[in-house]
C-alpha cells in the first residue's frame, strides 16, 4: 500500500477552521497511510489551542523536513492561500463558505490547485455551481469519538435546566435573536438558565444587559451566565456534557462544530435548518429552526467576504417555541438524541474520513 507524503497548512488556534484541521490531522495520522508535515500559520499552536500532549504531537509534525514532493493541503480561505508561497508541485485546497455566493475572486485561487475539498454538502453545491475547473470532492469534518461520547462525565451539576449557546460572539451566530427570545419566553419561575460560552464574554454580558434595559426588563427574568474560562480540549467535552440542550440560531455555517459535538455527547440540539450544519442536523436528529426567508446584509461582522450576502432569517418566536418544546417534550427529544448519536458516529468518524481522503489522493495522483 502506497504511503502519501503531505504538507498540511492550517491554523492551530481556537477557531472552527482549527478544530476541523486538528481532526483531519488526527484521522489521517492514525490511519497510517499518510506521512504528515504540518505547517502552522504563525509557526506554532496558539496559546490554549491544544492540550500539552497534543502540542507535542503536532510540533513533531511541524519539525519534519520540507519537501517539494509533498502534496500541499491548504486548510484556509483562498485569500490566505494567495499569501503563501510554496514550491510544492502538487496541492489541494478546501472550499468553505457560510452562505450563498462565495466570492468570485476565490475561484481563480482554488483552480490553481489539483483538486478542491468541500467539507459539507451545502459547500459542495454552492461551489459546484461556480466556475470550478478542478475536481471537487466532498469530505466532511470529523470528530474524535474517543473524547466525545455518551460516557463522558459532566464537569458541573446545575440545579436548573440549562441551555447552552457556544460560539464566537458575532452577529452571524444569531445571538441577538436568541437573547431577545430568552427574555420574552422565560421568567425566573421557569427554573431554566442560559449559559453563554463565547470568545468575548465581556461583550456578551454587556450586550445582554443593554438589551434587557432596552426591553424594559428589570427583574423576574430567567438567569443568563457567561463562561469566560478557556477549557483544555480534553476538558471541553465534560463542560458541554454539563448542559441540557444546545441552542444555535445561526444565520449560516460552513459546517458548525458545536452541534456535532453535542450530538456525540448525547445532548439535544436546536439549530437552524440551513447551510453546512444540515450535514448532521435534520428533522430526525434535531429540533430545527426553519428560516423565514433570507436577509441581505451589507456588512456582516465586518468580514470582507461576507459583504452583500444573504443570510438565514430566524424569527425570534421560532426560537422561543423550540426552547419551550425541548423542555416540555422530553420523550420526543430523547428519541432525536438517540437517532443523532448513531447517525453521526456512522458518518463523521476518523476511519471514514481517512478513507475518503486516501481515495481522493489516489484518484488524483495515482
Amino acid at each position: 500500500m502506497e504511503k502519501y507524503e503531505i504538507e498540511y497548512a492550517a491554523f492551530i488556534n481556537q477557531s472552527g477552521y482549527s478544530q476541523a484541521a486538528k481532526n483531519y490531522l488526527l484521522a489521517l495520522d492514525r490511519g497510517g497511510r499518510f506521512d504528515i508535515k504540518l505547517k502552522i500559520f504563525g509557526d506554532r499552536p496558539a496559546k490554549n489551542a491544544t492540550s500539552d500532549k497534543k502540542y507535542e504531537y503536532f510540533m513533531k509534525m511541524v519539525k519534519k523536513e520540507e519537501d517539494e514532493k509533498r502534496i500541499l493541503i491548504y486548510h484556509c480561505i483562498p485569500n490566505i492561500q494567495k499569501r503563501i508561497s510554496h514550491k510544492n508541485r502538487k496541492s489541494i485546497a478546501f472550499a468553505t463558505f457560510e452562505t450563498f455566493s462565495p466570492p468570485e475572486n476565490w475561484i481563480d485561487v482554488l483552480n490553481q490547485n489539483d483538486a478542491i475539498i468541500a467539507p459539507s454538502h451545502f459547500n459542495y453545491k454552492i461551489f459546484a455551481h461556480m466556475n470550478i475547473k478542478k475536481p471537487l470532492y466532498y469530505i466532511p469534518h470529523a470528530i474524535d469519538f474517543d473524547i466525545y461520547n455518551r460516557e463522558v462525565k459532566p464537569l458541573k451539576k446545575f440545579d436548573k435546566f440549562t441551555f447552552l449557546f457556544m460560539g464566537i460572539w458575532r452577529e452571524r451566530k444569531g445571538y441577538k435573536q436568541l437573547l431577545e427570545a430568552w427574555y420574552r419566553e422565560f421568567k425566573e419561575e421557569d427554573c431554566v438558565q442560559l449559559l453563554i460560552k463565547s470568545d468575548r464574554p465581556k461583550k456578551a454580558e454587556e450586550y445582554s444587559l443593554s438589551l434587557r434595559k432596552e426591553m424594559g426588563i428589570n427583574k423576574g427574568f430567567a438567569p443568563i451566565f457567561f463562561e469566560n474560562k478557556i477549557f483544555d480540549e480534553d476538558i471541553l467535552p465534560s463542560f458541554i456534557k454539563s448542559v441540557n440542550c444546545l441552542v444555535s440560531p445561526t444565520m449560516g455555517e460552513g459546517f458548525g462544530y458545536p452541534g456535532l459535538q453535542c450530538m456525540a455527547l448525547g445532548i439535544p440540539v436546536i439549530i437552524t435548518n440551513f447551510s453546512g450544519c444540515q450535514d448532521y442536523a435534520n428533522h430526525n436528529t434535531s429540533v430545527l429552526l426553519e428560516p423565514s426567508g433570507f436577509v441581505l446584509k451589507n456588512n456582516m461582522d465586518g468580514i470582507p467576504q461576507f459583504r452583500n450576502r444573504k443570510w438565514a432569517f430566524i424569527e425570534v418566536k421560532k426560537i422561543q417555541k423550540a426552547m419551550r418544546y425541548v423542555i416540555t417534550n422530553s420523550k420526543e427529544v430523547s428519541f432525536k438524541v438517540d437517532v443523532a448519536y448513531k447517525y453521526i458516529r456512522e458518518r463523521f468518524n476518523y476511519k471514514l474520513i481517512e478513507n475518503l481522503f486516501y481515495d481522493m489522493v489516489s484518484e488524483i495522483y495515482g
